[in-house]
């Protein structure tokens, strides 16, 4: 008796329990989907709807039950010196707007400076790429918190191989402020939910390239 109460008695020391994260299976699904997006150089509006509503389903599925890694209250430490490139998105303006092949860039400068991107496949109205040079901020309240504001205080161009000539359209204007909203973040993956005008939600996430020296 006493051998096997000693055998029950070590038994849990000898599991080991692996620990999986919510929405792991979701989670690397994601990654593979939307790497395999970048080495192909495919925007969200070129997939196919069916296989760009499994890839939306698994985001959401990560955006739902998967803790940030990063707290949302302190992205504000994560963004300076960064640079994300739009690599998915269900924002109607991004699917409909934005010329076909049309990529989106953020380049984080400091605590307050960012660049929002516009890189063009092929030359739209002669521009090559547009430039929103803008002033941002990181919520900090509970009712915030994980809010990215920019307000656009310059737009500069290469139109017609000429730069920084200040334009406005895309709906990117001087003084407008744009909020990404955030849901989740981790060293690679930034992902956003937030809603249009006419209240439809949507989904964007952002993939870190490097770091800026």
């Amino acid at each position: 008796v006493n051998g096997f109460l000693a055998h029950t008695q070590r038994c849990p020391m000898s599991f080991q329990v692996n620990m999986v994260e919510p929405a792991e299976f979701e989670y690397q699904e994601m990654r593979v989907q939307l790497e395999a997006m970048e080495k192909q150089g495919v925007t969200s509006r070129l997939l196919d709807p069916v296989r760009r509503a499994e890839i939306e389903g698994y985001i959401r599925k990560v955006a739902a039950e998967r803790p940030s890694q990063v707290p949302v209250e302190e992205i504000g430490r994560i963004l300076p010196g960064s640079k994300w490139r739009l690599a998915f998105s269900t924002d109607s303006a991004v699917l409909g707007d934005l010329p076909p092949g049309a990529e989106v860039r953020l380049e984080f400068f400091d605590d307050n400076k960012v660049d929002y991107i516009l890189n063009f496949a092929e030359k739209t109205l002669g521009l090559n790429r547009l430039v929103a040079k803008s002033n941002y901020v990181v919520g900090q309240r509970e009712s915030n918190a994980g809010m990215v504001t920019f307000v656009i205080d310059e737009i500069v161009t290469d139109i017609f191989g000429f730069k920084n000539i200040g334009v406005g359209f895309f709906g990117l204007l001087k003084g407008k402020a744009n909020i990404i909203s955030t849901t989740f973040l981790d060293g690679r993956f930034w992902i956003e939910r937030g809603f249009t005008a006419a209240g439809t939600d949507f989904i964007n996430v952002y993939m870190r390239t490097e770091v800026m020296s």
